[in-house]
Order: C-alpha cells, then structure tokens, then sequence
C-alpha cells in the first residue's frame, strides 16, 4: 500500500463493515457438522444455509434506489422465545437475508469506489471535487453503496494523481477498506466526510439497530476485526455466496460515463462484475 496513514485522518469507525473469509460451496447451501450442536446452533445453522433468504435481501437491496421505495424485510422475520431450535432457526434465517442485503451494498459500494477514483484521479480534479455532490440515502440500497463509494474513491484518485501515485482503484480501496483516510482540496474521507456507511443489521426504515442479540457492528466495511459474540454462540462471519447467473448478468455492465459526473468519460475499461471478482480475489472472499 502505497499512502500513509495519519492520526489527522484516521479514525475507527467501527459501524460498519469486516472482510471476513467466507466458505463458498458452489450452488450448495451451506453445510456444518452439527452432530455436537445445541438445538439454538442446529436451527441456527439450518436457517443460515438457506439461499433463498440470503438472496431475497441481495436483490432488496439492489432493487432499493435513489431515495425510491425500501424493500428491507429482516424486520418480517420472526423472533421466537421457544423452543431453542426454532430460536436458532428464525436467527439464521435473520442474518443470511441481512448478509445478503449488506452484500450488495458492499458491491455498489466497489463500483462506486472505482468511478470516483477515476473521476478523481485527472488534471481537473480540484474542480470535480467542488462541484460534485453526495446524496445520503442511509437506505443501504444499490444507489446508497454507490454513492457512499463514489465519495471515498474521489478523494483517493485526486490524492493519486496529485503524488503521482500510479492508476490503481482497487489498492487505493483497499487502503481505504483498512483505515486509511485523506483530506484534498477540503473535502476528506471518513468522519471527516459526508458520508454514513451503511450498517450491517440495520432497518433502514427505521434507521434504527435490530434488537438481535449482540448484533451491533459485527461486520463493516473498513477495519478487519474480530466479531462479537451471539450470547449463546459464535455466529459466522458474513456470506459472500457465489453469485447467482442473474446477479452476474445484472453487473455485466461498462458504463462510458459515472451518474455522478456525466461531463466525464470513465477510463476504466473493466465491466462491473469483472470489478467486484478484482475484489473478491484482493480481500481473500
């Protein structure tokens, strides 16, 4: 990595995101050894492998866009008090539709990310940044993640271009995905910013965390750290699942220009799926 961090700018925002190292069975649910479960882990485990709840959420949150209607439906999926296998179960069911939901956004969060380093990194960059406005949505949908993205990327590409810092968005988002945070022309990254990460488990109907047991920023975007703990056990780290033929075709996409800055055109030559395996492959998922 190639830009320094700074206590200036660096700070710990631990409301979103970790880059967790997922078990991938291709088109197979998820399987655990739960021969020597408790009945909580034996549902748990049992209504985290479903797919089609992991996938309901993916496509919720792709579907949510431009401050439009919210289709987040972890706020439908039951909490029970007993028995223990059902509680499990309705948990399980809880976390595979929120990591997909959560996913996605991460996803719109790198193609946003990419474009606004490259919209960044360019001889007029002082102007750009001027002129560019971020829109907050806090919905965590597909336009959320792009322009929480976007924001981040810009800053980064302006700060390559000006040092002289080779072409790279994707070591440069990775940085960012680490702690790093930067300051051009006035406008900065992180706290120092004006953007809200979208969290993980949050309702953004409500804006409010769900009251699943110990829940709170187990998984985030920027900082690689351990998550808590479920009080009855640990729960996994959050699902990248292999991307459906239908996910993959809806990010089969090159656009020439950003919507944040049609005026202008965009260098990069990759596809938008092509992106999300550049970071995939980066961060170990």
């Amino acid at each position: 990595m190639k830009r320094e961090k700074t206590e200036r700018y660096i700070h710990l925002f631990y409301i979103v995101v970790i880059l967790p190292i997922t078990i991938l069975l291709t088109g197979c649910p998820y399987y655990f050894d739960n021969s020597n479960d408790s009945d909580y882990e034996q549902g748990f485990n049992d209504g985290f492998a479903q797919d089609d709840y992991y996938w309901a959420g993916f496509y919720d949150s792709y579907d949510t866009r431009d401050g439009g209607d919210i289709y987040y439906q972890g706020d439908q999926i039951p909490q029970v008090a007993s028995p223990e296998y059902d509680v499990g179960y309705y948990d399980g069911l809880w976390y595979a539709y929120n990591d997909g939901y959560f996913v996605e956004y991460d996803y719109a969060f790198t193609i946003g990310f990419s474009e606004g380093y490259d919209c960044g990194y360019q001889v007029d960059w002082a102007t750009f940044l001027a002129v560019d406005q971020h829109i907050e949505w806090l919905d965590g949908g597909f336009t959320d993640g792009y322009n929480d993205g976007f924001s981040e990327g810009r800053v980064f590409g302006a700060y390559d271009y000006v040092y002289q810092i080779p072409y790279d968005w994707l070591d440069a988002m990775m940085d960012y995905r680490n702690g790093t945070d930067l300051e051009m022309g006035g406008v900065a990254t992180g706290n120092y910013g004006p953007v809200y990460l979208y969290e993980w488990g949050t309702d953004p109907k409500t804006l409010m965390k769900s009251n699943r047991t110990n829940v709170k920023a187990t998984r985030s975007i920027r900082h690689q750290t351990s998550p808590d703990s479920m009080s009855k056990f640990s729960e996994p780290n959050i699902s990248y699942r292999t991307l459906t033929p239908d996910a993959k075709a809806k990010y089969q996409i090159i656009p020439t220009t950003s919507p944040r800055y049609s005026a202008l055109p965009l260098t990069l030559k990759t596809s938008w799926l092509e992106r999300i395996n550049e970071y995939l492959s980066t961060s170990g998922q």
